[in-house]
């Protein structure tokens, strides 16, 4: 069952394989013609005319829609009322049935959201559920009666905050001259519960009046998510808001005026085929529900409080590890580290390949040690958690770990609390100190070399007097690289964080 309280449910219809087979051909030969470079004879010309008719003409057959969704049994209430709207009237015979739907579901949309209604509506309102569901046989609503430039409410595009009865013509005429170029039609649709529009004042239960400009920005924000991510430059949508069941759904139909999706071959009765790919990135379904969310409510100061705590506990690490320096010493944990830790003190870097998931294990110990008395530290878990509850709650409880928006958090805290205190081991730990321990008292590395192995059994055998294993002149030249590279790092890392201050603003600008 899924408890969450805004759900996407999504679907996608392809042209017929054969039928876009047939029209690839066409406008392949049409741009064959047009591309040679000699001049066209008479029967060439009049091929190019013949190509050219058929191609305006030519209607393509769609194919079956397919539903993306969990594979998991799922009956909640939301999801039953948002599949029956996509499965309605989803292909229309000719301009009229499409515009009369629309008009019909903006009529019914007027009706519902009024608190109480005379009995003339409530009758007007059984007669317009009765056209929708036997469109297009039902004759019992005249579009005519309609004047054409009469606002459609509840229904918007992507280039309209209003519609009216004859844009609604405008619109079937670009779905259905997109469909006819190979487009694949896309279907979405919003469904919410109710507490949750009241909750977040998006409802009022006394008026029953919703605030569509939030509603519509939000929608904006994920079509252009949307778009952004299926790489789609001649994209069309319109939607509808949808009051004919017990949750308040958005529906919304998308379309490419001009077909740029991969092209698959696909095999039927021992012939092969070309159609578009339908089935959109999960990434990208997962970051429309998440622009959605993020367009539709207001979460800007607690993600700035979030983010500030995080920049905080940075600087509060420091001080804190200086402190308990000592201890950490003496439980020997942080010598630990130290041994394990790359020779090269430009890798001493939470996420650097050079470090391993042990030495990681071992400094996220430390950093617990360190935060576990600050209460800005107390202070960002639960905030975090908070944020996390409150995602899953809109969208439910997706059982992916990259998803997690808690223990997203948790890691990059981690990784941040890691860095800083890597910083301050670099800043404390002499040149010298890192030459000794390579290459003098650095068990790991002895373990992990026959050559420093072999070379130790030779000097054992050797007389009570030991030369040094590196003279003062290659430790000069030695300590001047490491030094450079060291500069080299500070730089690179102040870089970083004027690159990262300015990510962090762009984060807090687009929220």
């Amino acid at each position: 069952m899924d408890k969450s309280t805004v759900i996407l449910i999504s679907q996608f219809t392809t042209p017929k394989a054969k039928s876009f087979s047939t029209y690839v051909n066409y406008m392949t030969r049409k741009e064959a013609l047009l591309e040679s470079k000699k001049i066209l004879t008479d029967e060439e010309e009049k091929e190019l005319t013949r190509i050219q008719n058929v191609i305006n003409k030519y209607d393509m057959e769609q194919g079956k829609a397919y539903l993306l969704e969990n594979q998991k049994v799922d009956s909640s209430e939301k999801k039953v009322e948002a599949k029956t709207i996509l499965k309605t009237k989803k292909e229309f015979h000719n301009e009229t049935d499409f515009s009369k739907y629309i008009s019909y579901m903006s009529r019914q949309y007027t009706l519902e959201k009024k608190k109480n209604l005379s009995l003339d509506e409530e009758q007007e309102l059984e007669v317009i559920k009765h056209s929708i569901s036997n469109l297009p046989k039902e004759k019992s609503i005249s579009e005519e009666k309609t004047p054409s430039l009469e606002i459609k409410e509840g229904v918007f595009s992507i280039d309209k905050d209003t519609l009216t009865t004859k844009d609604l013509e405008q619109v079937h005429n670009t779905i259905k001259k997109a469909q006819d170029n190979g487009s694949v039609f896309y279907q979405d649709v919003i469904s919410f519960d109710n507490d949750f529009l009241i909750k977040e004042k998006l409802l009022n239960p006394n008026t029953n009046e919703l605030d569509e400009k939030k509603i519509q920005y939000a929608s904006r924000k994920m079509m252009d998510s949307m778009f952004k991510d299926e790489k789609i430059e001649s994209g069309y949508w319109f939607a509808s808001i949808h009051r004919n069941t017990k949750h308040i759904h958005i529906h919304y139909g998308t379309v490419e005026l001009k077909n740029t999706r991969e092209l698959m071959t696909i095999e039927e009765d021992g012939v092969f085929y070309v159609a578009p790919k339908g089935k959109r990135k999960q990434k990208t379904i997962d970051n429309m529900k998440s622009t959605f969310e993020n367009a539709l409510i207001d979460r800007t100061a607690k993600l700035s409080r979030i983010s500030e705590l995080r920049n905080i506990l940075v600087d509060e690490i420091k001080q804190t590890y200086a402190e308990d320096k000592e201890y950490l010493e003496k439980i020997g944990v942080l010598k630990d580290i130290f041994i394990e830790l790359p020779a090269n003190k430009k890798h001493w870097h939470y996420g650097s390949k050079h470090v391993t998931n042990q030495t990681r294990n071992k400094i996220d110990y430390i950093t617990e040690y360190l935060m576990r008395s600050n209460p800005h530290y107390k202070e960002y878990l639960e905030k975090t958690e908070e944020e996390s509850s409150y995602r899953k709650e809109l969208f439910g409880d997706i059982n992916r770990a990259e998803k997690d928006y808690g223990l997203n958090k948790k890691k990059e805290v981690q990784k941040r609390l890691g860095n800083a205190l890597l910083a301050q081991m670099r800043k404390q730990t002499t040149t010298s100190e890192v030459m000794k321990r390579n290459y003098q008292d650095n068990p790991y590395s002895k373990r992990n070399s026959q050559e420093s192995s072999h070379k130790e059994k030779i000097i054992s055998k050797k007389s009570s007097y030991k030369k040094p294993l590196i003279s003062r002149k290659t430790m000069r030249q030695l300590e001047c690289a490491v030094n450079d590279d060291y500069a080299k790092y500070r730089a690179e890392k102040e870089h970083e964080q004027v690159l990262q201050r300015i990510a962090w603003e762009q984060e807090r600008n687009e929220l």
